[in-house]
């Protein structure tokens, strides 16, 4: 049994080193797989599922379990024969963090059923969830049970908690679909005090019956407390429909209130607090609504959408601050985002595109008539993949027809909006974005951003920006006037009829964001402990209360009633005042915004173009004073010096007979190529990019 931390996997992965140094690497890397434990298998845990539904081993063989996702995970036998955590000498629930491994010896023959804590529930019956066969022993795979009919009416039947329910889940079991289980404030005494002072409900609460609605009678009074002990406060796995509402759950180790692999879900006027993960999470879903919430404290996203296509989802009138990210959404498409507030974030919106689930990539989403400010905070907590997002109002990686419209963008240090690429395991390339008519001020960076390499048929069009990177990126990827794209909108069409360039994306701005990566890799980013996220004031709770309506989650997005047209850019509060400088760009590279920030992009920019520039005024100056070439010659050199970026210039003074010294010609193309090679290879090392 053993365990160890693998090499880092940030976006940056993946910038060029020097032979000397890749060597080097690998060597080093040889050398600790040499000392490692051998397996049969590898059972690779991705973002909320494991890679391997059923894996079959001999007795005696070991299995390497390994957390290939972004977020922690573990793996636990459901009758407790043994766990991820318990092989290395820890707790049963203990977590797996990114990159990490554990290799566990199975010597005794049967069937394991394994979970993941997070992610399922503890019977292994759905969620992330999988089988482990060792052994000569009979086993088949059960097929799905049949689906249940949705219920669409409340059975008229309330499961009170706590005066006919002692605890949340007593009453949750108790419930049949299409039930009501009412919640009112936690009994005033010592076994339900918090250390705050306040009276909580002390439990997770597992949902696998569906078609429930889950309510508070008091938003702010009711609380679910994981006592920063628990995974999830309330999470909902693999049960259709079900409703959770105004209620609060804070302090839990993983997500405050999730629901994974089911059709129909709705979160109204909930609360998340402090909640070490994600806030309020819906994972391989789909028809949902996240409306009228709070999320705050949560080192990855206040509020997650992810791996689901269609989605169907509309986050609406919600506020997200002090979170890693106010919005994640990996792999998520069609997608609603309107009239909502993000701020206070590390960054605000950030649809992305990964390899560790699937679905990829996304697209399809719509960013709408939201309040975006002041997401650029370090002292919001954040995980180091979140800190690659930092100071970025809206940050669309690696995605695909997405539609960002009559936002007010306000206030952040890198940008308004950025379209750009994302290094997974795959690279992903962005195409078909439109971003029109927003009103945006104060980006230290610049306003609009589209980073490259990218794919076409991105536009910007009747947007408000004083600076974008590449410049003049309105008229050079300007939108037409049928220019469409966002959820629901088939087929995308960004930028018909207008005027375009064929090159309007930039590199540096790129290698900036990479910049960050290896700030985090080099302990530069601020932590923050999400435990000391302060807690927001009481928030407006669920209209009529008790006596509202129940209505479980069934065609939730069918009847929402969206209608783009009506969303307008949302008025300033009196409070946001505009106060962010610009930073100075040299060619699209920033100076005084971090030093890696501006190495990278100076090594992998500035710095090959520089040389290039050398390499063309020497052949040019050489060729000039040659007396011994023809003039056909000349000419010829001369126009692939001009015409071949890169190669021409260094092909004349390596092959063409120049008359500089040989000394100088080699040292200026072969040696300083090399150097710079080695300079941005060091960096990639140094910053933990390898």
């Amino acid at each position: 049994m053993w365990r160890r931390r693998g090499p880092g996997r940030g976006p940056g992965r993946g910038a060029g080193l020097g032979v000397v140094l890749v060597l080097s690497v690998l060597a080093v890397l040889a050398g600790a797989c040499s000392s490692a434990p051998e397996f049969a298998r590898t059972i690779d845990m991705e973002d909320n599922f494991f890679d391997r539904e059923v894996t079959r081993i001999a007795e005696g063989e070991a299995v390497r379990f390994r957390n290939r996702g972004v977020v922690p995970h573990n793996a636990i036998d459901v009758d407790g024969a043994w766990s991820t955590g318990e092989a290395v000498g820890g707790e049963r629930f203990d977590l797996m963090e990114p990159d990490e491994e554990v290799v566990i010896t199975f010597d005794e023959p049967g069937v394991y059923r394994f979970y993941c804590s997070l992610h399922a529930p503890a019977d292994g019956a759905s969620g992330m969830a999988a089988t482990l066969v060792v052994g000569d022993v009979d086993f088949q795979a059960a097929g799905d049970d049949a689906p249940t009919d949705p219920v669409t009416e409340w059975t008229g039947l309330t499961r009170r908690v706590p005066e006919e329910h002692p605890t949340i889940q007593n009453a949750v079991d108790a419930a049949d679909p299409g039930d009501l289980v009412l919640i009112a404030p936690a009994p005033e005494t010592p076994e339900h005090l918090a250390d705050d002072g306040r009276y909580v409900y002390k439990e997770q609460v597992d949902i696998a019956t569906p078609y429930l609605t889950i309510r508070g009678t008091d938003r702010n009074a009711v609380i679910v407390d994981g006592e920063h002990e628990r995974p999830i406060g309330i999470n909902t796995v693999a049960a259709d429909g079900v409703a959770v509402e105004n209620l609060t759950v804070r302090n839990t180790t993983g997500n405050g209130i999730y629901w994974t692999a089911v059709r129909g879900y709705r979160g109204s006027y909930l609360t998340s607090i402090n909640n070490a993960i994600y806030g309020i999470y819906a994972f391989d879903s789909t028809d949902g609504l996240f409306e009228h919430s709070y999320a705050s404290g949560s080192k990855d996203a206040g509020f997650y959408v992810g791996q689901c296509d269609p989605c169907d989802a509309v986050l609406t009138d919600v506020i997200a601050e002090n979170n890693g990210m106010g919005y994640s959404g990996t792999n998520a498409s069609e997608v609603f985002i309107i009239d909502s507030v993000w701020r206070h974030n590390v960054s605000g919106i950030v649809p992305n595109t990964l390899d560790s689930q699937r679905l990829p990539p996304f697209g399809r989403v719509t960013i709408a008539g939201n309040l975006i400010h002041d997401n650029d905070s370090r002292e919001a907590p954040a995980l180091s993949l979140q800190w690659s997002a930092f100071g970025n109002g809206v940050l669309l990686t690696g995605g695909m027809d997405t539609l960002v419209t009559r936002n007010r963008i306000v206030n952040h240090e890198r940008s308004a909006v950025t379209v750009g690429p994302n290094l997974s395991r795959n690279f992903w390339m962005s195409g078909g974005n439109v971003v029109t008519d927003n009103v945006i001020e104060g980006s230290g960076y610049a306003d609009l951003v589209l980073a490259g390499p990218a794919l076409t048929g991105n536009c910007f069009d009747g947007n408000t920006p004083s600076r974008t990177v590449p410049g003049a990126l309105e008229t050079t990827a300007g939108c037409g006037p049928d220019a469409v794209a966002g959820a629901q909108a088939a087929p995308a069409d960004p930028d018909r009829g207008a005027f375009r360039t064929p090159s309007r994306y930039h590199l540096a701005p790129t290698l900036s964001f990479v910049g960050l990566v290896a700030e985090s890799e080099f302990g530069l980013q601020p932590v923050n402990d999400y435990r000391d996220t302060p807690h927001p004031p009481d928030q407006a709770p669920l209209p009529g209360g008790v006596d509202a309506p129940v209505v479980p989650a069934v065609e939730v997005f069918a009847g929402f009633g969206l209608d783009l047209d009506d969303i307008e850019v949302p008025d300033a509060p009196a409070e946001l005042v505009v106060d962010r400088a610009s930073a100075p760009l040299v060619a699209g590279v920033p100076f005084g915004m971090g030093g890696f920030s501006t190495l990278f992009a100076v090594l992998g920019w500035l710095a090959p173009f520089a040389l290039f520039v050398s390499w063309v005024a020497l052949a040019l100056l050489d060729l000039a004073r040659r007396d011994d070439l023809g003039v056909g010659a000349t000419v010829a050199w001369t126009a692939g010096v001009l015409v071949v970026p890169f190669l021409g210039a260094p092909a004349y003074l390596l092959a063409g007979g120049a008359s500089l010294p040989r000394w100088l010609r080699w040292v200026s193309v072969v040696g300083a190529t090399v150097v710079l090679g080695v300079l941005l290879g060091g960096a990639a090392v140094l910053g933990g990019l390898l």
